[in-house]
């Protein structure tokens, strides 16, 4: 089983940050999690000199200040972005929403909330 040293969680929601977090913990590939509450923390952090880059990134939708879909639109402007697989997870059961991120050609797979085991080991597929 392959390991993920460092998980980027970008979730503005704090219930669902811990329920990410926690099942993060309690899976044996996942290493590392750092939380940012929404798209624009995540792009000035992945910007950040020095910053160590994530493995993965779990991005939700809808958030404040930048959403998903904005996250993604500059993160495909950054050299790192095609070698960082981006997984949507969301409570949006918009088939919009889905068939949008099916298409990106940076997201590898998308799933709903809450996170658990079972998906985890969904996400490993994708990458």
């Amino acid at each position: 089983m392959k390991n993920i040293e460092l998980v980027l969680v970008v979730e503005d929601d704090p219930i669902s940050s811990y329920v990410i977090n926690l099942a993060l913990r309690q899976h044996e590939a996942f290493l590392e999690c750092l939380e940012l509450s929404n798209g624009q923390v995540a792009i000035d952090h992945l910007v950040g000199n020095g910053q160590r880059l994530p493995d993965l990134i779990l991005l939700d939708i809808n958030m404040p200040v930048m959403d998903g879909w904005e996250f993604l639109e500059k993160f495909s402007e950054m050299s790192v972005s095609q070698d960082i697989p981006v997984v949507m997870l969301t409570s949006s059961i918009n088939p919009d929403d889905i068939e949008k991120a099916r298409a990106h050609q940076l997201v590898k797979g998308f799933l709903s909330k809450p996170l658990n085991k079972a998906k985890l080991d969904e996400v490993l597929t994708f990458i």
